[in-house]
């Protein structure tokens, strides 16, 4: 009779093993092998709720397949997190990942979708012999830094009663306020890459370019991300439902000793843009589909 209870016992807890495996698992990993180590992902201020052709925001703790490993790192990155770790749950995906690492240009791409605020300097990513895989990054900006391109957006759209204009207004007044204070940083040096190195030496490169307005975009509220070539970055912006291009830099030329200020690349279509200039701005539209 004893013999015949075991035997159902252990039936009984096979078909519940069975049952509930995937919870078993999901409960081993993260209590057993992980330590319970596995938090919750926290979003910060600059969190954009928005999702593009390229690049969702997902809402797990692990991925299933490539889009949604892209979409997993958007979401960490676009979160403002420093640290976090997911699980992969198909078969190539250590072998996608590795790729991605190798390749970089992915993960640089991902990181133009996301505020300048919530992008990363450096990015550390780690894959443990049990397959747990934590994303590391060193933010772009260091909360001194933030705290004053912050205050300097605030104060501009204060002073020039930016409230009171229709957005193309709005992006040109800061488009040319930057443009007037901002000389072309020739010699690309180190202190030329951000907007808050533009704000602070009045120079700059195209990141720097790109990255202000950008802030200043997401601060009055439109969508927008930044866009590059091999060796370009700019802005793309949502714009009462179409996507135009913004480009400071090439609307900054310097020629000689004299610092111009155009509108040919404010607010274009891609194919303006393309008639306009076509070997700096050849960017891959299956990661800015939206430039379409």
């Amino acid at each position: 009779m004893k013999d015949l209870l075991k035997i159902c016992f252990m039936i009984s807890l096979v078909i519940v093993v069975y049952i509930f495996k995937d919870n078993i698992s999901t409960f081993i990993l993260d209590n057993v092998i992980y330590g319970g180590s596995n938090k919750v992902l926290t979003y910060n201020e600059y969190y954009l709720d928005y999702d593009y052709k390229y690049v969702q925001n997902i809402d797990k703790p692990n991925v299933e397949n490539y889009q949604e490993l892209l979409n997993m790192f958007y979401t960490v990155l676009n979160s403002g997190d420093n640290s976090y770790s997911f699980y992969c749950d198909y078969n190539n995906c250590l072998e996608d990942l590795k790729k991605l690492i190798d390749e970089k240009d992915t993960i640089s791409n991902i990181n133009n979708f996301v505020h300048p605020f919530n992008s990363f300097d450096s990015i550390n990513i780690d894959i443990s012999n049990s397959g747990k895989i934590t994303v590391k990054n060193k933010k772009a900006y260091n909360e001194e830094e933030l705290i004053f391109v912050k205050a300097y957006i605030d104060s501009f759209i204060i002073t020039n009663n930016i409230d009171t204009m229709n957005n193309r207004d709005k992006i040109k007044a800061f488009h040319d306020h930057i443009i007037n204070i901002t000389k072309y940083d020739s010699e690309h040096t180190k202190e030329s890459y951000t907007a808050y190195d533009l704000l602070t030496t009045g120079k700059s490169i195209c990141g720097g370019y790109s990255d202000i307005m950008a802030i200043y975009l997401n601060t009055i509220g439109l969508q927008n991300y930044k866009i590059n070539s091999d060796n370009h970055i700019w802005n793309l912006v949502n714009l009462d439902g179409t996507w135009y291009h913004l480009d400071l830099t090439w609307d900054d030329p310097v020629n000689g000793d004299n610092n111009y200020l155009l509108h040919n690349f404010f607010l274009i279509t891609t194919n303006e843009l393309h008639k306009l200039e076509k070997i700096e701005h050849n960017f891959d539209s299956n990661v800015y589909a939206e430039a379409k």
